[in-house]
């Protein structure tokens, strides 16, 4: 079984509220902090180690060298700390400051022709690369853009998230209000609008599925899958990659579209969003940002 994310201890509570309190004040100093902090959390935690460890002894294959596990184990804490560094930094830019990051945007032309029946869209994406200033490239595309996520212990973060998420102009549709939010969601879809949610890790009480992704088992929520089935909208997978450089700009892909006409078109689903996870996570194992167990270990 793959155990929820545990919580955070008070210390560790802490330490993440001057984090993010630090990212927010005194961004430049932050990021010159990135290799020390991360190194340190690498050594400091040891549970974050192991969980990292696990989940790229299936990303990486098992005939991967420990030491290249470390390499890129490490490298997923600094690439978590760059992707809370970006949103702290950036969490007040205009809209077109935001959209000036953004490469380019790939699978547009599939996406506009699955948008014709003007029954919305549900985006699947994955705590990957960047993806909360990726809604940039979304919000360009669509005018209504409603987003799931799961609130977060540290206050501190959540403003942050949500000063970003207004100046983009997108909805906010908190997962923990269970019912209620994805009754709003359905609505939303009716009229034709773009929710957005994470389909890689799924919140405690969420309906679950196992399906195959390299060569183990990962467990995915169902809810994005059986809202399109509710609706008739269709499942898009969305990534935003976070390419080398200074400026750190991002590449938006768009994957085929996904059609859940009858029950049975769920399972089939899942796997193929398996297989977009696959395919993203795969050139750029550092840019996924689990930091618990994903996936489902034999009870040995």
């Amino acid at each position: 079984m793959t155990p929820p994310p545990a919580p955070a201890s008070p210390f560790q509570q802490h330490c993440l509220g001057l984090f993010f309190a630090a990212a927010r004040r005194l961004p430049r100093l932050t990021r010159l902090a990135r290799r020390p902090v991360a190194a340190a959390v690498w050594l400091a935690a040891p549970a974050v180690r192991r969980a990292v460890h696990a989940n790229l002894r299936h990303v990486l294959g098992p005939d991967a060298p420990p030491r290249r596990r470390r390499r890129i184990g490490r490298a997923v804490i600094a690439s978590f700390y760059d992707f809370v560094c970006d949103v702290a930094a950036h969490h007040r830019d205009t809209p077109p400051q935001l959209l000036a990051r953004i490469e380019s945007i790939e699978g547009k032309a599939p996406y506009l022709d699955a948008r014709q029946p003007k029954r919305g869209a549900i985006l699947v994406t994955a705590h990957f690369g960047n993806f909360e200033v990726g809604l940039a490239a979304i919000r360009e595309i669509e005018p209504r853009v409603h987003v799931v996520f799961q609130r977060d212990a540290q206050s501190r973060f959540e403003r942050l998230r949500a000063t970003l998420h207004r100046s983009l102009g997108v909805t906010e549709t908190p997962i923990n209000d269970g019912m209620a939010s994805w009754l709003a969601l359905r609505d939303a879809l009716d009229q034709d609008a773009v929710v957005l949610l994470q389909g890689d890790r799924a919140s405690p009480g969420q309906k679950t599925l196992d399906v195959p992704c390299f060569g183990a088992t990962l467990r995915l929520p169902v809810g994005p899958a059986k809202l399109a089935l509710l609706t008739g909208a269709p499942l898009v997978p969305v990534f935003a990659t976070r390419l080398p450089g200074r400026q750190a700009r991002l590449r938006i892909a768009l994957g085929q579209p996904l059609w859940v006409p009858t029950p049975d078109a769920l399972e089939p689903a899942l796997h193929q969003i398996a297989r977009s996870l696959e395919h993203h996570i795969a050139p750029h194992p550092e840019q996924w940002h689990v930091l618990h167990p994903a996936f489902v270990e034999p009870a040995s």
